[in-house]
Parts: structure tokens; C-alpha cells; sequence
């Protein structure tokens, strides 16, 4: 019993011995079937390089052998291969290109702005959208570059006369276009004199915009006050960015958007309030100059409307001989 045991143990090692050489030769041919047909596959686009010439000599090692109708077959079976190679690389490009292509950018405007928070809503200064998803963690809807430098639909200068700065447009925007008037958030105590001079209505009970921290990555703040013969032509909404109860200093912002279309170098202008100027003992200006112009009041014809009005109303009296007010109906 013992010599059997023992006898069948070497047999079994045997075994074992054989499958792991069988399991060996199968894997050093495979690896050399591999790398013989990858050389087949460099050998071949060296010769599409060099004008179709094949290179029978540099894969197998030497001229052609006796048996001219195996070295057709592996000329052949080479020339398959790398055709096989090229359909897959070009069905790898087009994946990527129909990848690209149906992953369109929500717009309005036609086109001229990103619609939903989930893009940038900046654009550069070819009126192209800016494409970038807004930036992750960030209530505004702005990528971390835009956040940084601010819309490049608009520009920061000095007034030509007066002290201070204005906002002016880099190209023609249209009206609808928005925009957002974004800082920290605090309470209105915690701002400084820059600061209440720039300060924003939040929230109900959400305290104050204060952009001043920003420096100009926050444009809005320089837009300027039209004076006693120029309009806005910037408005805020009820829409607002970040939560009422965040932390403060957490960076807030409140939508804006053009009433009406802004062309390239004019001003945007927006109404601070009766109350600023007239706490500040500031008296109200015209800002638009003939480098950066403010939208100007549409200037009224009543006297010639009236005139006109009279002229039409003298001749259907004497037309009609009826007056302006309306004839009470009869009893019948």
C-alpha cells in the first residue's frame, strides 16, 4: 500500500509537472504569435510611409524563401491586419466625434447666452459662449476663469471727465442678456463707507452684497448712475444666488438683466436710488460722453402731437359737427 501511494503521488506530480510545461508553451506562443504580428503591423505602415513598398526582407530576416505561395499568405494576412487596424482607429474618431457633437450647450437669446446655472453664462469677446461648466461649489453661474476676470462682453475704464470708473461694452450685447452682481455677504454694519457705497440688496433678512472685496472679478459694481437725461438700461430681478442663511462672507449674487440693447463702448447704467445721492449731498450728472455715450431720454413731440390732435379735431367737427365727448344713447 505504501509503494502504491507513493507511486501514484509521482504520477500525480507528473501531471502537474506536464500541464504546467503544456501552460507555458501555450503563453511563449502566444506572446510570440503577439509580437509577430505587431512587427507585422510596424512593418506595414513603414512601407504606406515609404510609398507601398513592402519590406519582406526586415520581418522575416531575410529574402524571400522557396515556397513563394507561403509568403503570399503572410503578405496577405499582413495586409488584412493592418486594414483591420486602420477601420478601428477610424471608428474610434468618430465615436468621439458624435460624442462631441450631441453634447450640446443649452442657449437663448439665439445662441448669444447659456440658458440653464449648470453652464457659464459668460461670453468672450467674439460673442461666443464660453462652453465651461459653472464652478463646482459655487452658487453663480460662472466658470472659476470667468469668477476671476469677469465677462469679457464688458470692460472696466476710467471716466473720460469725471472721478471714478464706469462699465462699458466690449461688443453689442443683446437685451435679455444677464448678468450677475455678485460678493460677500454680510450685514449692512459690517460694510465699510466703499462698501455701503456699492452695497446690494439679498434675500429678505439675508443681509447685503458687498462686491468691494472682489476687486473687479465682480464688474457691476462700476456700473454708473444715468443723470437727469439718460435712462438704465440694467435691471435687477428677484432672482438670487446663495442661501439666506449661509455663512457670511460666502460669496452671494443677484441677477441682472439688459432692458434694453447695449451697443459696443456704451455705458451700462443702473438707478442707485434717489436716497444715495441725496445722503451724500451728490448731485446728479449726465455720464455719457462721446468716447463711452449713456443711453439718453426719447425726446418728446407734445407740441406737435397737440397741434396735430387740434387740426383732427377741428376737421371732423366741421365734418361731422359732433364734439369729443360721447353722445348719451337714446331713450328709444
Amino acid at each position: 500500500d505504501v509503494r502504491r501511494r507513493t507511486t501514484d503521488d509521482g504520477r500525480r506530480t507528473s501531471d502537474v509537472r506536464r500541464r504546467t510545461t503544456d501552460d507555458g508553451r501555450r503563453r511563449a506562443a502566444r506572446g510570440g504569435i503577439e509580437s509577430y504580428n505587431h512587427r507585422m503591423v510596424m512593418a506595414l505602415e513603414k512601407d504606406d510611409e515609404h510609398g507601398g513598398r513592402t519590406h519582406d526582407a526586415t520581418v522575416m530576416g531575410g529574402g524571400r524563401g522557396d515556397d513563394d505561395d507561403d509568403d503570399d499568405r503572410r503578405a496577405g494576412a499582413r495586409r488584412m491586419m493592418l486594414a483591420r487596424t486602420k477601420t478601428q482607429k477610424k471608428t474610434q474618431k468618430k465615436t468621439q466625434t458624435t460624442t462631441q457633437t450631441t453634447t450640446k450647450i443649452p442657449t437663448r437669446l439665439n445662441g448669444a447666452q447659456a440658458r440653464t446655472r449648470e453652464y457659464c453664462w459668460a461670453t468672450r469677446v467674439s460673442g461666443e459662449v464660453c462652453g465651461e461648466r459653472s464652478e463646482p461649489g459655487s452658487s453663480l453661474p460662472y466658470c472659476a476663469t470667468h469668477r476671476a476676470r469677469g465677462d469679457e462682453a464688458f470692460k472696466i475704464v476710467a471716466h473720460p471727465t469725471l472721478d471714478g470708473k464706469i462699465l462699458v461694452a466690449t461688443r453689442d450685447v443683446p437685451r435679455g442678456y444677464k448678468t450677475v452682481y455678485w460678493g460677500e455677504r454680510k450685514s449692512w454694519r459690517e460694510c465699510g463707507r466703499a462698501g455701503r457705497d456699492h452695497a446690494m440688496n439679498f434675500r429678505s433678512g439675508g443681509g447685503v452684497i458687498d462686491p468691494t472685496p472682489c476687486g473687479v472679478s465682480s464688474q457691476l459694481q462700476f456700473m454708473s448712475n444715468p443723470g437727469p437725461n439718460e435712462v438704465v438700461n440694467n435691471r435687477s430681478t428677484n432672482v438670487c444666488f446663495g442661501d439666506t442663511r449661509c455663512p457670511k462672507g460666502t460669496i452671494v449674487g443677484r441677477e441682472f438683466m439688459l432692458c434694453r440693447a447695449v451697443k459696443k463702448d456704451e455705458q451700462l447704467t443702473q438707478w442707485y436710488g434717489a436716497e444715495w445721492f441725496h445722503s451724500r449731498g451728490i448731485v446728479r450728472l449726465d455720464t455719457g460722453t462721446a468716447e463711452h455715450p449713456a443711453p439718453r431720454k426719447r425726446v418728446k413731440t407734445h407740441d406737435a402731437r397737440v397741434e396735430h390732435g387740434a387740426v383732427a379735431a377741428v376737421a371732423l367737427k366741421e365734418c361731422t359737427n359732433v364734439s369729443h365727448r360721447r353722445r348719451p344713447r337714446s331713450s328709444s
